[in-house]
């Protein structure tokens, strides 16, 4: 159990705050800062977002005030002198990219606030629930133990979309009774779903729309249909939207999972320095064990893999052994 009377202590205690989040932000990410962040505002605090990544293109909609800064040393000072780091929706220092190293120069109190496995020991107070399916609900318990009443539409519209994309729709494991009563809650400030849902998922260009179809239009199938793998070349990308990073292609790898007979789905996505790969699954296969034998981590149905300096030829394959020889494992262990 998280002790939010314990944060809300550090939060009263101090003025300045830097709330960052990893490389790459998703939902729960730009939705647990800003929520975070409106509720230091009520408080009269001073702080900053400061992100390595840009915001992604379908999630800058709840960024109606430009609160979310890209990290360059000009912000280096406030970085120093700020009070307290809030580390929101990763615990590993290294998914911070180019901001590694002024955060750790910095003599600021610093503090996680995450729902992932296996926090790495960079700050000094961790607040982590690995059962909670999406960061913004405890940030949502953070602001409600302090007043409910501050939570108004901007907020709610921010932890709404945080908790709907990282439990794909409410579709994951760990969707209990309280989530459902916790976005109820949400809908009652005014949050609209239909809405949310649209400006994220159901704004797409022209061009992304031609990318995923090809994607889809090649999917590839392993061990007789339960592995089903997408991949994303740069020439591919290249063509299709040449000016876009790699957030776009945010999202395709759900498609995988459509299949009857799919239990592990996978993205392959050439990024410019190595090789990214999105793992989804279906039943309570862990494809977040699965991601930590390459570096990465995620949640159980949900997680990610990031090679620098790699290439398709050699990820593909050394991934997808290791895929059979767990899934082989988890059907033995289900029997």
């Amino acid at each position: 159990m998280i002790n939010y009377k314990r944060i809300l202590e550090i939060i009263e205690n101090n003025n300045s705050f830097v709330i960052t989040t990893h490389v790459n932000p998703d939902g729960d990410a730009i939705g647990s800062e800003l929520a975070l962040a409106y509720f230091l505002q009520k408080l009269n605090k001073d702080f900053k977002i400061i992100n390595h990544s840009p915001t992604p293109e379908n999630y800058t909609f709840l960024d109606e005030e430009n609160l979310i800064n890209i990290y360059d040393n000009s912000f280096d000072n406030y970085i120093l002198n700020a009070n307290v780091i809030i580390a929101v929706d990763f615990n590993t220092l290294g998914r911070t990219r180019s901001m590694m190293q002024i955060l750790n120069q910095t003599k600021a109190y610093k503090i996680i606030i995450d729902h992932h496995r296996n926090p790495q020991n960079f700050v000094d107070e961790i607040f982590t629930d690995i059962d909670s399916p999406a960061t913004a609900i405890l940030i949502y318990e953070l602001i409600k133990t302090y007043d409910s009443n501050l939570i108004d539409k901007k907020t709610a519209d921010a932890l709404y979309a945080a908790i709907m994309t990282d439990t794909g729709s409410f579709r994951f494991e760990r969707i209990t009774p309280n989530v459902h009563l916790i976005v109820a809650d949400l809908i009652s400030k005014g949050t609209n779903p239909t809405y949310i849902y649209n400006k994220i998922y159901n704004e797409m260009n022209l061009e992304k729309l031609k990318l995923l179809g090809i994607s889809i239009a090649n999917i590839n199938l392993a061990m007789d249909g339960k592995i089903a793998y997408m991949v994303i070349d740069r020439n591919l990308l290249m063509k299709y939207v040449p000016e876009e990073e790699e957030f776009d292609v945010d999202g395709f790898v759900n498609y995988c999972l459509s299949l009857k007979t799919t239990i592990v789905g996978m993205l392959f996505f050439e990024i410019k320095n190595g090789v990214k790969v999105s793992l989804r699954s279906k039943e309570k296969f862990p494809v977040n064990l699965l991601a930590e034998k390459f570096g990465g981590g995620g949640h159980l149905n949900a997680a990610g893999i990031r090679l620098e300096n790699a290439n398709l030829k050699d990820v593909i394959p050394m991934v997808i052994n290791q895929t059979i020889q767990d899934l082989e494992k988890y059907e033995r262990e289900k029997q």
